[in-house]
């Protein structure tokens, strides 16, 4: 995750657990079709960034970034 400030960095880490419980709700939801081709890509990272920012609001998150994506 991308923020712009070591305090926006310290509230995302201070609500991990809750990050955590929101993507996996909504990563149970899809299937390896969704996520086929770049708009699947830029979805799950638009998807995402919505659910990180309502959850550190008023605090906000400027990117997810992804290492790697295992689809099974």
């Amino acid at each position: 995750l991308q923020t712009k400030d070591k305090f926006t960095s310290e509230q995302v880490n201070a609500k991990l657990p809750i990050i955590s419980d929101s993507f996996q709700v909504f990563l149970r939801e899809l299937r390896p079709a969704d996520l086929s081709g770049s708009a699947g890509l830029i979805m799950l990272k638009t998807e995402l960034l919505k659910r990180i920012n309502k959850i550190v609001a008023p605090n906000e998150v400027m990117d997810v970034l992804f290492k790697e994506i295992l689809l099974s």
